[in-house]
């Protein structure tokens, strides 16, 4: 059986901002309003049910929380992007850029890009270590996540549970 979530009318939502490498519009920094659908399969349980969609919803929302409001930071190579951490601040320098941005600004995320596969690859792996670890849970086989970037663009990933 087959539960979704659908973002834009759940409200698993965030926006946050980003640089690109390179040139063109988006090596400035830009917002994107994201939304998250998401996919579960699994067996009924005691109560008739797939999955408890109030602990779905409240794992996806903690994952977005994260990225809500901030600038996104990843892991490029420091030929690409080269920060220090200074006191209060990231000093960022990229694209022939210095960016000064207070710490409670920025999330760093443990990714080789900001594109929308690794920002996709990231959430699914955060989704899964939640929907592994807590026992609510078991009743899942495998779940997809999209991530939407807006414009039309997503990325979408599915991961086996068991």
């Amino acid at each position: 059986m087959i539960v979704e979530l659908i973002g834009k009318e759940a409200g698993l939502t965030f926006e946050c901002m980003h640089i690109v490498p390179g040139r063109g519009d988006c090596s400035r920094i830009h917002p994107h309003f994201h939304y998250v659908d998401v996919l579960v399969d699994g067996e009924f349980d005691e109560k008739r049910r797939i999955v408890h969609l109030y602990n779905l919803k409240a794992v996806i929302m903690r994952i977005c929380s994260a990225f809500e409001d901030k600038i996104l930071i990843a892991d490029y190579p420091e030929s690409v992007q080269k920060i220090t951490i200074e006191d209060m601040h990231y000093k960022i320098e990229i694209n022939n850029k210095l960016y000064l941005i207070p710490k409670s600004d920025i999330f760093k995320i443990k990714s080789p890009s900001l594109n929308i596969e690794d920002l996709t690859v990231y959430f699914g792996n955060e989704l899964a270590l939640d929907l592994q670890n807590k026992e609510m849970f078991n009743s899942l086989k495998y779940f997809e996540v999209t991530l939407s970037e807006g414009h039309g663009q997503r990325g979408k990933l599915r991961m086996d549970l068991k």
